[in-house]
């Protein structure tokens, strides 16, 4: 048990670490924030189109999901090499606003420029952004921690090895992304009442800037609970 917490805790660090200084993380955390902001508007959609994220005329969730998409591939484009913690970021961001899309009552194909806005509407509260930075960030953290663990924990498995059979390693892997959501619960609450501070603040304006900052207090949060998790259940 030791040494599994101790591989978690060290494929956590260097993850999180890692995937915070990545262009495609930084977008991502502004274009959530957006999200939030554009559901305060009068059109959603055009608060959006404001930001890069073009839906022309269709506006369910798997098209809100696919012009996210869209629009943190043109940011990450000519940045040199992609790495695949933009990717992650970007994966976890269209899962997270489908998700509270169709959760909301949008439907997945077929949907009015109203209907998004209508459904947007309650993500800038705090308690509705808490539950959407929660989810964001234990999704981030489980695929950011699944691909360093999966570099490594490969050669454990045999005979005489920390993981007896691939099913072990299956069943650890399945505990690991259940550790992250549950350790995303430390940024529930700071998540929303960033957003409301913010609000207050700058007359419902949330920067680049700011949501960048966000991210990074968010993610070194995470760091802190992963450990302070790990640390507890090697005892």
């Amino acid at each position: 048990m030791r040494q599994v917490a101790d591989t978690t805790l060290w494929a956590a660090q260097k993850a999180l670490a890692t995937v915070v200084n990545d262009v495609g993380f930084r977008e991502a955390m502004y274009l959530a924030v957006q999200l939030a902001l554009a559901g305060r508007e009068k059109d959603a959609a055009e608060h959006m189109a404001g930001v890069g994220v073009e839906l022309g005329n269709r506006f369910s969730a798997v098209d809100v999901a696919s012009a996210l998409s869209a629009a943190l591939d043109h940011q990450m484009a000519g940045r040199g090499n992609r790495e695949d913690w933009g990717e992650m970021a970007r994966e976890t961001l269209v899962s997270a606003a489908c998700d509270y899309l169709s959760s909301s009552g949008q439907s997945l194909f077929e949907a009015t420029r109203s209907d998004l806005t209508a459904n947007l509407s309650r993500l800038h509260r705090e308690k509705e952004f808490g539950e959407f930075g929660k989810k964001f960030f234990g999704m981030l953290a489980s695929k950011c921690l699944n691909y360093f663990l999966s570099k490594t924990l490969g050669t454990h498995v045999g005979a005489g090895r920390r993981f007896a059979t691939m099913n072990e390693l299956k069943h650890f892997k399945e505990a690991m992304t259940t550790h992250c959501h549950e350790a995303a619960e430390i940024v529930q609450k700071f998540s929303g009442q960033w957003l409301q501070k913010k609000l207050r603040e700058n007359g419902g304006k949330v920067t680049r800037e700011d949501a960048e900052k966000f991210g990074w207090n968010a993610i070194r949060k995470m760091r802190i609970e992963i450990a302070r998790r790990a640390r507890r259940n090697g005892k």
